[in-house]
């Protein structure tokens, strides 16, 4: 009998990631949200367009007043506004400076008090410097870009003493749809996906951690009020610059845009994973 082949799925994750951010012209994480105006958009949309998913992790995170959550990835504040309002204590890590400029902007307008704002690569977080554990509720919303993530979620698992919570893609997301049909007609070559969530369980299951894990439909429906709309609100995403770019896109748009009542619909369902586990000891 064959010895049986063991993969590393860390390894897996990598070379994935390492594939997805090779793609020509690519743009993610602070390189892209660092500019406020692109910050402050995702943040308008994001309060509509992510209503039904805030709902969800706030019920799985349960969290009561005066606990202490960490929050990596956090954007705007899509989940550490929520979770300040329910009494929580946020510490939020995000490498973008636009991000955190539109949370603390929220934050300041609501008068809460209770979020502190972290910047940085969460690989290149020191909790000791950076943080003050231990958490009661770490989370990482669809922020798991770590190139290392057995080392990422190691050092999450080490800063929480309750339960640690992860939202990551199980199947391609509607964006990425969009991207896998245009971005070789746009940039000459084609785009290349992030790894999923098959790749986070596996990891986590090698290091010993046996999480409970729930596929859930994500919405990926996003309102515009005309095309045009729709390609200004892409065209920083995929790095569209020409004129020749900009048709491409507005093209796509309106074969693929659904009139509603309330404007142009762009949608498309896929799945997500939520990903969780108790602190054991």
């Amino acid at each position: 009998m064959k010895d049986d082949i063991v993969v590393d799925w860390n390894e897996v994750w990598q070379r994935r990631l390492a594939l997805n951010r090779s793609t020509p012209e690519f743009r993610e994480g602070a390189d892209l949200w660092g500019d406020r105006e692109q910050a402050r958009r995702y943040a308008v949309r994001s309060e509509a367009g992510h209503a039904r998913r805030i709902v969800e992790v706030m019920q799985d995170l349960s969290v009561a007043p005066g606990d202490r959550v960490l929050d990596i990835g956090s954007g705007p504040g899509t989940l550490a506004l929520p979770l300040a309002r329910a009494g929580a204590s946020v510490t939020a890590v995000d490498p973008a400076e636009g991000m955190l400029a539109e949370l603390r902007a929220a934050a300041g307008r609501e008068g809460i008090t209770t979020i502190a704002a972290v910047r940085g690569l969460w690989e290149e977080i020191n909790p000791d410097r950076d943080l003050d554990p231990p958490y009661d509720r770490v989370v990482a919303s669809f922020s798991l870009g770590m190139p290392d993530v057995r080392s990422a979620l190691a050092t999450m698992d080490a800063v929480a003493s309750g339960s640690v919570h992860l939202y990551w893609f199980a199947d391609e997301p509607l964006w990425e749809r969009l991207y896998l049909a245009l971005w070789e007609d746009l940039h000459g070559a084609p785009y290349r996906p992030k790894p999923k969530a098959d790749c986070i369980f596996n990891v986590l299951y090698g290091m010993g951690i046996y999480p409970n894990i729930m596929m859930r439909p994500l919405d990926g429906t996003t309102t515009f009020a005309t095309v045009e709309d729709a390609v200004d609100h892409f065209a920083t995403r995929m790095s569209v610059e020409t004129p020749r770019q900009r048709e491409i896109l507005r093209d796509y748009f309106k074969k693929h845009l659904i009139r509603q009542d309330d404007g142009l619909a762009f949608s498309g369902a896929s799945t997500y994973a939520a990903i969780w586990w108790r602190k054991r000891g």
